[in-house]
């Protein structure tokens, strides 16, 4: 064998081995994104025991009732017929491949913010699960609150869209994966952020939940927290007291923050104490879905 073609086979040898190595860690990759962005809890109607992905949960809310879809490689209701540039323009614009606007319960609105390695990682991992018919079931939503063409009036107002490169890892991890601005920053009327009461709690969440304040304020939020306190917190739910998380932050913890690295969960924490203190005092309540004591 010539030295040329010896060269071609030891090269064809390794492609053959380097690609499989290569999609086994976007796949990897994409299931750690998939993780802290939170999918499995919002498209699994686990109260009715429905399929993995397959979506049904419902997110009660004041503007009606939200249903998520399925996202399963189903090509007839789920989303085996899109194409990587649709996935991609659904996170980033919440547009549909067909050109409807998705309403903000599904939180393009921080996913928007993901690089696009981790899109390209997170499409790898879903378009890897089990495909499941299940037919989506429609919105619930009072008008108008239900005209999906007035979102493109409510993205020019609140859908500040891409990634942000400045961005350090823990308020990637915070803003744009595990959108924990979702839940703990007030909205308006038409749900837009109150940015000046970013991260200070809500009086109630889709469940009729009291969130959090979680800015370092000392009397009302999280400001007399240790970095031990807050680890206890991301890996197995319990707070400062002794008592654990329920109902959608025990969730977050199940699913996301407890799957973290050690590295994205402390740059996670110090992006957290570094946050502006707001002074916002929250009652906790308890929860009407799950019934447990809760902290979001």
């Amino acid at each position: 064998m010539s030295a040329v073609l010896a060269a071609l086979v030891a090269g064809a040898a390794i492609m053959s081995t380097a690609l499989p190595v290569m999609a086994q860690d976007q796949l990897a990759q994409g299931e750690y994104i998939f993780n802290l962005a939170g999918c499995e809890g919002c498209h699994t109607d686990k109260k009715a025991k429905g399929p993995r992905l397959a979506g049904g949960r419902a997110f009660k809310t004041d503007y009606g009732t939200f249903f998520s879809p399925n996202i399963t490689p189903d090509p007839d209701t789920g989303i085996g017929a899109w194409k990587y540039d649709d996935f991609k323009r659904a996170l980033r614009e919440g547009v549909a491949p067909d050109g409807a606007h998705y309403f903000p319960a599904f939180p393009y609105t921080s996913y928007t913010h993901m690089t696009d390695d981790d899109i390209a990682a997170l499409w790898t991992y879903i378009q890897a699960q089990p495909a499941v018919a299940h037919v989506n079931t429609p919105h619930d939503l009072s008008p108008p609150f239900g005209w999906r063409w007035l979102m493109a009036f409510w993205n020019l107002l609140y859908l500040d869209q891409g990634p942000k490169p400045d961005w350090e890892r823990g308020r990637y991890v915070a803003e744009a994966l595990s959108h924990c601005h979702e839940c703990h920053t007030p909205r308006n009327a038409i749900g837009g952020y109150q940015n000046e009461k970013a991260f200070a709690g809500t009086k109630s969440n889709p469940e009729g939940i009291a969130i959090p304040n979680i800015t370092p304020d000392a009397e009302t939020g999280v400001g007399k927290w240790t970095e031990g306190d807050f680890n206890m917190l991301f890996t197995i739910g319990m707070l400062p007291d002794g008592d654990f998380v329920g109902g959608v932050m025990s969730e977050s913890v199940s699913h996301s923050t407890s799957k973290m690295t050690a590295e994205d969960r402390k740059a996670l924490i110090r992006h957290l104490q570094d946050l502006p203190s707001i002074h916002n005092q929250v009652k906790a309540q308890k929860a009407k879905v799950s019934g447990e004591n809760d902290w979001q």
